[in-house]
């Protein structure tokens, strides 16, 4: 049986062979990490895809946590918009993101289309995918890139579809929760009702999204293509960015509730609820 990329599904992953193909001089790529900023800056001047910007996810695709919000918040549309322009794009720059897995890059993903940019895609295995095909890569910071056209770069929020934590307390029987934490993390504690599908589950050991035949029959498992409505969660809202996408590169439409179980967590009576559901799970 023929096994099919993702990619030939949606405009919204990007494979290397095709961007080696056809350069652009209006494309921007989005190195996006998560971990230890001086630790991750130094990785990144390691090696990176040439013409690359570092993006760390705090600083760039999330905004301060307060008391009530999960860890990773969306950030404020006037400090993306503001970053956006300092690496010199416009309205017109094409965006591919990648990063050390995909799940990172998908959450850049989800912002910057949330924030109304379309010109956006994941570049599917990385910079793996890009070395192994003899893309060029670079050492150092990225040097100063001007906008390449005079198109205005807009920010317009609200691009895609995302649920609160009041959403979630009051979801009915017709919404499928999906919690794309690792199984220990949801043994742990989960919202009440939540199917636990993994995001790791969603890529091969090579770094690449596994097949479309492969991801069809993984949600089909846990009903996400059937279900009318389908809300992603893991503990900040970057492992269920990447459930976003590739659901959506299958055809639904489901909604990440970005403060996850970070936000839900916070409460006590919710996280009591929780706890009364885990034992009965038991």
């Amino acid at each position: 049986m023929a096994s099919h990329r993702l990619s030939s599904l949606t405009d919204q992953i990007a494979q290397a062979d095709g961007l080696l193909a056809h350069p652009s001089a209006n494309r921007l790529f989005i190195d996006v990490r998560l971990g230890e900023p001086a630790e991750e800056l130094r990785s990144f001047r390691d090696a990176h895809i040439h013409g690359a910007v570092h993006a760390q996810i705090r600083d760039v695709f999330a905004g301060p946590a307060g008391p009530d919000t999960g860890t990773l918040p969306l950030p404020a549309p006037d400090m993306l918009r503001q970053q956006l322009i300092a690496w010199g794009v416009d309205g017109d720059t094409e965006l591919i993101v990648y990063g050390p897995s995909v799940a990172l890059a998908a959450r850049a993903w989800w912002v910057l289309r949330w924030a109304g940019l379309r010109k956006v895609r994941v570049l599917d295995g990385g910079i793996k995918a890009w070395t192994a095909l003899g893309g060029p890569l670079a050492q150092g910071d990225a040097p100063p890139r001007t906008p390449r056209s005079t198109a205005a770069l807009v920010l317009q929020p609200g691009g895609m579809p995302e649920a609160t934590v009041n959403d979630v307390e009051e979801m009915g029987p017709e919404t499928l929760l999906l919690d794309a934490r690792d199984e220990s993390a949801f043994l742990a504690g989960a919202i009440p009702g939540a199917v636990n599908l993994p995001s790791s589950l969603q890529w091969t050991p090579g770094a690449t999204l596994r097949t479309v035949e492969e991801l069809s029959a993984l949600y089909a498992q846990g009903g996400a293509l059937q279900a009318r409505d389908v809300v992603a969660y893991c503990g900040g809202g970057v492992l269920s960015a990447l459930t976003v996408l590739t659901l959506s590169a299958l055809g639904a439409t489901p909604r990440l509730f970005v403060g996850s179980w970070s936000e839900w967590s916070r409460d006590p009576t919710r996280m009591a609820r929780s706890a009364t559901a885990t034992q009965e799970a038991a």
